[in-house]
């Protein structure tokens, strides 16, 4: 994979890019991200062209195409090609570092090789040019084709420059399914604490980037310390046994098979990983010896909106991982009542998600459960694909009548008529009423008289 000898097929668009400055006598590389992804065979998400050309000389290459100059400072103008933006970065070298987060300063450079020095890993410090191969002065192609994620030089050094390293490269090492060099993994626990400097929502999305990666067990396994550095509150969950007949794991190894075993969407993802971060809090003992968590959906939905609003999720994704942590603890089987009210809570989306986070905690208990279990999921999964199918009566708007035709009847415009309209559907979920409206009326008009 190395030198002359390596192809990467390019898009028109990228060559077009780098033929124009070229032929101003400008010298252009792909970088980084795409260089690595092309080799791994994988689709790079975005390509990233590195060249001698200033900001300024880039836009004068193209005097009719639109730009994005927002990060001019910092040497990258962003060009519109056919609906997509191609970026040109100048080659640089970074100045000293402030707070363990961004260079004071950067300098305009014309060599490749100094761009690619102050970059992260080996692995995102390549170049490649059509006609000139590969430039890979860190052997990032060897450390590539054995899946090791290793820093750019000194890592300490590297980690401290920028804190948020640190979550990317284990962020990598789950995406990609690398290992960390020795070196590489020990600065990242010397380093842990700089983490302090990152903001919460910089955190937040390199974990909601890093929790669906294929190798996120095996990651957090082996660095439990570094997550415990910015989700403190699940440290507790570390070697806190679960002296029960329903579990194998400790409460850490129970929360992180969890995890593994829900799809890898980011929602299912936290709320695996959160779903039972109130256990040790709750935990008492019976006179047998058996270990109990009263109360641990209540106490870890608690946990999880205070961990969430910490990070500043949005209320909305806070309020689906906080709903999916209380309700992850229904009994099995599901009753078609039961099924048609977290419909009505959740709808179909959500019920589905539920599902699937029930299923990953009863993969991640002692194995003897699955097969009693996981059947009783999927019958339920199937009960309420026909309840969907029949498009039956599930929420206030599905009703044979609406506030409208309450008022009409004599009812104030107050908190009784939503409890009216609650009251009606309760029945109706219930099986003890229609879906009609002259029967809705009928009940609406009896629970108007008998209110006094």
């Amino acid at each position: 994979m190395g030198g002359a000898s390596v192809y990467i097929s390019i898009p028109e668009s990228v060559l077009s890019v780098m033929s124009r400055l070229e032929e101003r006598g400008y010298e252009t590389w792909c970088v980084g991200g795409c260089v690595r992804d092309s080799l791994r065979g994988a689709a790079p998400a975005d390509w990233d062209i590195a060249s001698s050309a200033l900001p300024e000389e880039v836009l004068a290459c193209f005097p009719g195409l639109s730009a994005v100059e927002t990060g001019r400072r910092h040497g990258t103008i962003g060009l519109v090609l056919e609906n997509q933006v191609v970026e040109v970065t100048t080659f640089r070298r970074d100045g000293p570092y402030l707070r363990h987060r961004r260079p004071e300063s950067v300098a305009f450079s014309q060599r490749i090789e100094e761009d690619l020095a102050r970059r992260d890993f080996t692995v995102n410090a390549m170049a490649y040019h059509p006609a000139r191969g590969l430039c890979d002065p860190f052997d990032g192609e060897e450390d590539l084709r054995a899946c090791v994620l290793r820093c750019v030089g000194d890592p300490v050094r590297r980690f401290n420059e920028d804190a948020l390293r640190i979550l990317r490269c284990l962020r990598f090492a789950a995406t990609l399914g690398f290992s960390l060099h020795p070196g590489t993994r020990s600065a990242a626990y010397a380093c842990r604490n700089l983490l302090a400097a990152v903001s919460s929502e910089r955190i937040r999305e390199e974990l909601s980037k890093l929790l669906p990666g294929q190798s996120v067990r095996a990651v957090m396994e082996k660095n439990p310390s570094v997550f415990f550095a910015v989700l403190p509150e699940l440290e507790p969950l570390y070697r806190c046994p679960q002296e029960t007949l329903y579990h194998c794991y400790d409460c850490w190894g129970h929360s992180l098979h969890a995890l593994e075993a829900s799809p890898r969407e980011p929602v299912l993802r936290w709320a695996a990983l959160l779903h039972d971060c109130g256990k040790p809090a709750c935990k008492s003992f019976d006179s047998h010896g058996r270990a109990h968590f009263y109360g641990h959906v209540q106490r870890s939905a608690q946990l999880a909106g205070e961990i969430l609003s910490r990070l500043h999720f949005s209320k909305q994704e806070s309020s689906a991982i906080v709903q999916l942590i209380q309700l992850h603890g229904e009994r099995l089987p599901m009753c078609e009542k039961r099924l048609k009210k977290l419909l009505a809570v959740l709808e179909e989306s959500g019920l589905f998600q539920l599902l699937a986070l029930i299923r990953a905690d009863v993969l991640a208990q002692a194995p003897g459960l699955a097969p009693e279990r996981l059947p009783l999921i999927s019958q339920a999964e199937e009960a309420a694909r026909a309840i969907l199918g029949r498009r039956e009566c599930l929420s206030r708007k599905d009703l044979a009548l609406d506030g409208k035709d309450l008022l009409a009847l004599g009812f104030a415009p107050s908190r009784k008529l939503g409890q009216a309209l609650d009251s009606l559907l309760e029945a109706v979920l219930a099986g003890e009423l229609a879906n009609e409206k002259p029967a809705l009326l009928a009940r609406a008009k009896e629970w108007l008289l008998s209110e006094p």
